[in-house]
């Protein structure tokens, strides 16, 4: 008896610190990777997740809110998806006439079937999923965590996760899930053509509270390649929901990628560090002085694709060096005009009148 009690009394054999093995510098570069995406998943989940769940759990403000939203928001998605699923329905039915009327194709479409099972599956476990077309850019420039990209134009449909005038955030799962599959619904046939489309990446979320879905062009080069949405003539829907086509102009942004969840906090920490390492750098921000910094968050993965692994960047607008030379140019001749009229040499270039 007295044995068994020494094992629990027995003191911890301490191991010095320097007989500790690090394992970071054994780790490969894809071991690396995944070791930081578990971690980043923990921070996400201890400092963002649970502590939501808890608030939510002990208010009724947001209870409220779903409440009172549910009687216009419902119908219209609800409708929007009914409509998708009956195209989809449809388009299986002249799928399966086809097949009967021509059986020797059966075997080629149940090959190209096979074949995306597949790539959905391997996509369970890939950073960028593989058979999805996206925006195009390319990369001008890279620094300490982020990347200089120069995107083309290209269009999207959007939809607002939030009424007029009202704050949004990334942790609201009701608005972005209501987003996403009125999204999905006109993609899949939810228009007035009935016409299903590609699925494509990344989901584009913005600090205005848009979520966007990318359209793939196919070459149609009418004045308008995209069926048009479906629209409501209720006054009763409000705006959440309502999906329409945008044309995003071309622009630069600097982008850095972070894995995990995306929660309000961790797109602000990501935010504030992209922000620190481009100040540091002397990159410029693209927007006025004194204004707050738009944002637009990329997500890349379906939802079924494990956390630790999945790609999402955040970006801002930054200037081009041509630009920022032509802007301080601008502002020397400002600086050297007000000299002339004998104003204050400490007034700021957007001080001086032009009279």
């Amino acid at each position: 008896g007295t044995r068994g009690n020494d094992l629990f009394l027995a003191k911890p054999r301490l191991i010095p610190v320097h007989r500790i093995r690090k394992i970071d510098p054994l780790l490969t570069p894809t071991g690396k990777k995944l070791q930081d995406g578990t971690r980043a998943v923990a921070r996400q989940i201890t400092t963002d997740i649970l502590p939501g769940i808890a608030a939510a759990a002990g208010g009724t403000s947001a209870r409220e809110k779903i409440t009172e939203e549910l009687p216009t928001l419902v119908p219209k998605i609800g409708s929007r998806i009914f409509s998708a699923l009956t195209k989809q329905t449809q388009k299986n039915l002249e799928q399966l006439r086809g097949d009967i009327a021509n059986p020797s194709r059966i075997p080629e479409r149940i090959t190209k079937q096979t074949a995306d099972l597949a790539t959905e599956a391997k996509n369970v476990f890939l950073e960028t999923p593989e058979g999805l077309a996206g925006p195009k850019y390319k990369v001008v420039g890279k620094g300490q965590g982020y990347e200089i990209r120069e995107y083309d134009g290209y269009t999207v449909a959007s939809t607002s996760m939030s009424m007029v005038g009202e704050p949004y955030s990334m942790d609201d799962i009701t608005s972005g899930g209501a987003a996403f599959n009125a999204l999905a619904a006109y993609l899949f046939g939810a228009n007035d053509e009935g016409k299903s489309m590609e699925m494509t990446t990344p989901v584009s979320t913005t600090s205005a509270g848009e979520m966007r879905f990318y359209l793939k062009n196919d070459g149609v080069t009418t004045d308008s390649p995209y069926p048009n949405p479906l629209t409501e003539e209720d006054d009763s829907f409000n705006e959440k929901g309502a999906v329409k086509i945008v044309e995003v102009p071309p622009a630069r942004l600097a982008v850095a990628r972070f894995t995990g969840f995306v929660t309000e906090g961790e797109v602000a920490r990501q935010k504030d560090a992209l922000l620190s390492s481009l100040a540091a750098d002397g990159v410029e921000i693209d927007v006025p002085h004194g204004a707050v910094v738009p944002h637009v968050v990329f997500q890349y993965n379906p939802p079924y694709t494990i956390p630790i692994v999945r790609r999402n960047e955040v970006a801002v607008p930054v200037v081009a060096p041509d630009d920022k030379a032509a802007l301080e140019k601008e502002w020397g001749e400002a600086e050297d005009e007000a000299s002339k009229h004998g104003l204050a040499d400490d007034l700021a270039p957007s001080d001086v009148s032009d009279e």
